[in-house]
């Protein structure tokens, strides 16, 4: 009764059902491992939020940027006026507008990124203060372009960028670059009151365990259709 599943038809059939069944599943473990990858991710940054208040320069002694990463800093220095860089095509609380970047030049001659704020793309950059300053920061490693995203010029002085690329960078800044940069707490003196602080990443642990059950459904209809339209065909067989 069932001699029909080795009909040339058939066989194209269970192949393509087989096919789309291991899609699904290996997109259903995918969405597995990065929902382990967010859980782990959101461990060590909750980890890092609570660490104590380190100088920047105890933390960048042997130590590689993605492991201080998020670990609040402090740190003293002079801006660099007229250096100033716009980070854009950002938005926060759902306002489009730009973060305001400025070098600041380090007690021990070296400079260091400030991400001062996020602004509204209608705000005009605002001074940095001037004189030493005292800031209070987390510590964030380079950004690397993804798959998709615009590239800034590879030569020239960058006034706006699409990331903070501290390798680029330093082709325009007058002084060495330490490896990280510092997405800014608090100042004193304090900012310019059109300066919104970054808002700090989210701990949920996204979508992903929904789109699992969602691929494993599937996949389950798919082995489901399978059986139905052999069911189907089989009665079909045995009434003719």
């Amino acid at each position: 009764m069932y001699k029909f599943l080795l009909r040339p038809k058939w066989i194209a059939t269970h192949i393509l059902v087989i096919a789309l069944i291991a899609t699904m599943v290996n997109l259903a473990n995918w969405q597995l491992d990065r929902h382990q990858q967010r859980k782990d991710f959101n461990a060590v940054l909750l980890q890092r939020f609570e660490a104590p208040i380190q100088p920047l320069e105890e933390l960048l002694q042997d130590a590689e940027p993605a492991d201080i990463e998020w670990l609040p800093t402090a740190l003293k220095g002079t801006y660099l006026q007229g250096e100033d860089i716009s980070l854009v095509n950002v938005s926060q609380n759902g306002a489009a507008g730009y973060d305001a970047i400025t070098p600041l030049l380090l007690d021990n001659g070296k400079v260091v990124l400030v991400n001062r704020g996020f602004l509204p793309l209608v705000a005009p950059f605002p001074l940095a203060p001037t004189g030493e300053v005292s800031l209070l920061g987390r510590i964030r490693a380079t950004s690397e372009r993804r798959t998709g995203e615009v590239s800034d010029a590879a030569t020239g002085e960058l006034t706006d960028i699409q990331r903070i690329d501290i390798d680029r960078l330093q082709q325009q800044i007058d002084g060495e670059l330490v490896p990280v940069y510092v997405q800014l707490l608090k100042s004193t003196p304090s900012e310019d009151a059109s300066l919104s602080t970054i808002v700090d990443p989210e701990f949920g642990n996204g979508p992903h365990m929904s789109y699992v059950i969602q691929w494993i459904l599937f996949a389950l209809c798919a082995a489901g259709g399978w059986i139905a339209l052999v069911r189907r065909e089989a009665t079909k067989q045995k009434t003719a």
